[in-house]
């Protein structure tokens, strides 16, 4: 297997370039036009709350009691489930976190998703170096993967990296940016950003060929498709012995989507999707125009659907799942709804 050093990595990812294909772009009116929230089952709704807030400037909503809710039902796949949800909200983007008072014996006996996946696997905060956002996460309980120093990857690129895993075992990433060292002419207006939602795959050109059908985006940026990216580097910060990945990377109005697929080690694909109330991260949701015609782009990139669209959080929404059985939503909300992706101007910047 060829193997790219990651600090030649930084150098293409954080100038914001690629050698290996076209500029990416999107249709001008698309059909998904934002992230709403990432989901995530925790264990402990008010721990996780105080963790994010603190290490991640995250502003926790009211919480909203969940009792039996025929969208939640059917996610969870029994009648009767109760739980208790709320949103945490960053400058450009959210998740929405959700503690289920039972969840079955088979959500409770789902193994931990390793770093690798495959499924939903990290969401990456990108802050201000001076913030000390992994030190504050360390001290609140979360814990390294690997290499406990964060990983300085190119000398000229002032980021530093680390992978960790919150009290519930959910993986995260914390960028470190040395903005007075950027030299920028106008510095960042926030100190605090979410910088994308992950996705390991088990075959990275089969889910970079449904995503850009799903986002309607053509040549989105890719790192180590011909050489795969692998280093001491890596393998400190992905807590594992001669990791070997390639990426892809897909913007969506206001949050990222990463693909990720580890070559070594290599994932096993899932028998069947992970319980939405297992620990972990359980939905992409994605603000859409019309939801009939997110439907049909879902299907015709080859995802399956799960549920037609039904009213949720003031709005609508339907579920459907990729190819590797990811869980993803499509709502259709108001604009100035708190659930909705348009109300993060600017993207955060």
């Amino acid at each position: 297997m060829v193997r790219l050093s990651l600090g030649l990595l930084s150098v293409l990812t954080l100038a914001g370039c690629s050698w290996f294909s076209a500029e990416p772009s999107r249709v001008e009116n698309p059909v998904v036009r934002g992230v709403d929230y990432v989901g995530m089952t925790v264990s402990n709704l008010e721990r996780s709350s105080v963790l994010y807030q603190k290490a991640a400037d995250l502003t926790p909503s009211d919480i909203t009691q969940i009792d039996s809710h025929p969208v939640v039902n059917s996610l969870v796949g029994r009648d009767g489930a109760k739980a208790k949800s709320r949103l945490l909200t960053s400058v450009n983007a959210q998740l929405k976190l959700t503690e289920f008072a039972q969840p079955d014996a088979k959500a409770a006996n789902t193994p931990h998703l390793e770093v690798y996946g495959p499924g939903i696997a990290h969401v990456c905060y990108q802050v201000a170096k001076h913030t000390h956002t992994y030190e504050t996460f360390l001290a609140n309980g979360a814990t390294p993967i690997g290499d406990p120093e964060m990983i300085h990857l190119n000398p000229k690129n002032p980021v530093y990296y680390a992978y960790a895993h919150d009290p519930d075992h959910i993986l995260f990433e914390v960028e470190h940016v040395d903005v007075q060292a950027l030299e920028l002419p106008t510095p960042p207006k926030n100190e605090y950003r979410i910088r994308h939602v992950s996705l390991a795959t088990t075959d990275m050109d089969r889910s970079v060929d449904f995503y850009s059908h799903l986002l309607e985006t053509k040549d989105p940026r890719r790192a180590g498709s011909l050489i795969k990216l692998s280093g001491e580097k890596l393998d400190k910060i992905a807590g594992q012995k001669d990791a070997a990945i390639e990426m892809a990377w897909f913007q969506i109005r206001n949050l990222e989507l990463e693909i990720i697929q580890y070559h070594s080690p290599q994932p096993t694909p899932l028998n069947a999707p992970r319980p939405f109330d297992a620990l972990g991260y359980n939905s992409v949701v994605f603000d859409v125009t019309d939801l009939a015609a997110a439907k049909a782009l879902l299907l015709e990139a080859g995802g399956t659907m799960v549920s037609d669209a039904r009213p949720m959080d003031g709005g609508y929404i339907l579920y459907g799942r990729d190819l590797d059985g990811n869980l993803l939503g499509f709502q259709k909300s108001a604009d100035g709804s708190p659930y909705s992706s348009q109300q993060f101007a600017d993207n955060g910047i």
